[in-house]
């Protein structure tokens, strides 16, 4: 059981550093990386394996680049994370699972300026250079 805990504390943790530095501060391939390791923690814990399900929805679309369905997930997660915390019967969770929340929303948030700016520089006509 102590295994276990150290193992959930140090991917909240690194999930934590990885969405909490934006957008810049990670590459596709590690968050896909990181997500598949909560595939396997969330599908350990009968009361945590309906999370699994979206996990994997969020892998693929990392994998595919869509940078509009990983936000919608992002954001889905993001609500699902408090209800866990909401319900979470070991107190020790709570403030994690509700500082991820936070963190997920917030990256969610991040893509979605990201996703914006890419639509106006793809329909930009100046001749402005655009990001």
């Amino acid at each position: 059981m102590n295994q276990e805990k150290e193992k959930i504390d140090s991917m909240v943790e690194r999930t934590l550093t990885m969405l909490g530095g934006g957008t810049e501060a990670t590459t596709p391939d590690a968050g896909a990386d990181l997500v598949q390791e909560w595939i396997f923690v969330v599908r350990s814990n009968v009361s945590t394996q309906w999370v699994a399900e979206p996990l994997e929805k969020l892998r693929d679309a990392i994998y595919k680049n869509d940078l509009h369905e990983i936000d919608s997930l992002l954001h889905g997660l993001s609500g699902m994370t408090v209800d866990l915390a909401n319900n979470a019967a070991e107190s020790r969770y709570v403030t994690e699972l509700q500082n991820l929340s936070t963190v997920l929303k917030d990256f969610g948030d991040g893509l979605s300026k990201l996703q914006s700016g890419h639509q106006v520089a793809q329909t930009d006509d100046s001749n402005e250079p655009t990001l």
